[in-house]
């Protein structure tokens, strides 16, 4: 008896020596990845997709990174979050980091994944409203923090319409797209991937893009602060790399996308999610990945001449102050 008692201790205390030896590797690598923050701009839609895919199939972790996904309160708290420090990276839009940078905060955009204007107003897709002069009269809704704000004027201008032919509503965010689906709306101020998706069971839409009227404004990408950008360069370049390595993975295939669909619906269980929606604007996300100006180049890669037309639109609306170089606004550093 003893003996059986002696054998069966001496296989638990193996046992535990092989379990030990299992654990204490994985243990002592995920201590030494460096912990990074992303805030996104809102609860999870399309333009999130490569953030989750890259949870979700261990891509951060195999570089390294213990990154730390948060669900943001839109762009402009999220930019404040970054300035501050409390995050390192900002998953927004592109165009208010640069009205919130020449207004003082130390921000800088390190990749631009959806480098075209995708500004536009979602109108009825059965609709015979085609372009801006259609407009004229009919019933428009926006809401105050929209990044459509400062743009409406320039885009009366270039349609050569005034206040009163093209006028809008502003309403509270979560009714704006109500409003329209209702009827009660001819149609919203939205970005076209992410709008047009939206109204697709309830009201079918199609985009009048701002940019065919001269209002270019860069779309989503990272945001960083200097601070950040000198202190932490190494671990921000392996998370700009693992997010270029997202997209390219994403857009390789209708699969792959239906993969990174279903890896935002397993990260955020709780959100009752819309997989045809998430697909839907992952997939209208793609047109606008590219411009003329950045074919042929990296995902993330930002284009000067594609900055220098965005700060002459914000100067022309009265969004910066003249005389801003396009250079102090992005860096692809991280991206080369």
């Amino acid at each position: 008896m003893r003996i059986a008692n002696g054998l069966r201790d001496f296989l638990k205390c193996g046992a535990a020596i092989v379990v030990a030896a299992v654990i204490a590797p994985r243990s002592a690598l995920a201590q030494s990845r460096e912990k990074l923050s992303v805030v996104l701009d809102f609860t999870p839609w399309g333009i999130h997709a490569a953030m989750h895919l890259a949870k979700q199939k261990g891509w951060f972790e195999q570089a390294g990174l213990d990154v730390d996904v948060q669900d943001g309160k839109g762009t402009l708290p999220g930019l404040q979050l970054v300035a501050t420090g409390q995050v390192e990276v900002g998953a927004v839009q592109l165009g208010p980091m640069a009205v919130a940078r020449e207004k003082g905060l130390p921000l800088i955009s390190v990749a631009g994944f959806a480098r075209r204007g995708d500004l536009a107003i979602i109108v009825p897709a059965n609709s015979k409203l085609d372009k801006a002069q259609d407009l004229a009269g009919k019933k428009l809704v926006c809401f105050t923090g929209s990044p459509w704000v400062p743009f409406i004027d320039s885009f009366r201008r270039a349609a050569k319409m005034s206040e009163q032919q093209l006028a809008v509503t502003m309403v509270a965010p979560p009714a704006m797209v109500a409003t329209y689906a209702s009827g009660d709306a001819d149609g919203f101020l939205s970005l076209a991937p992410f709008g047009v998706p939206l109204v697709a069971k309830s009201r079918p839409g199609k985009a009048i893009l701002a940019e065919d009227y001269g209002v270019h404004f860069p779309s989503y990408g990272l945001v960083t602060n200097e601070a950040t950008l000198k202190k932490r360069s190494d671990a921000l370049r392996r998370l700009v790399g693992v997010q270029i390595r997202a997209w390219d993975y994403i857009y390789q295939s209708p699969a792959n996308i239906e993969e990174a669909v279903q890896a935002i619906i397993a990260q955020r269980p709780g959100a009752k999610l819309d997989a045809d929606l998430l697909r839907g604007q992952i997939v209208a996300y793609r047109e606008f990945f590219d411009t003329p100006n950045t074919r042929g180049q990296r995902t993330g890669w930002q284009s000067e001449a594609d900055w220098v037309k965005a700060i002459q639109s914000m100067e022309a609306a009265g969004a910066i102050k003249p005389g801003q170089k396009a250079s102090a606004f992005y860096t692809n550093a991280l991206v080369d």
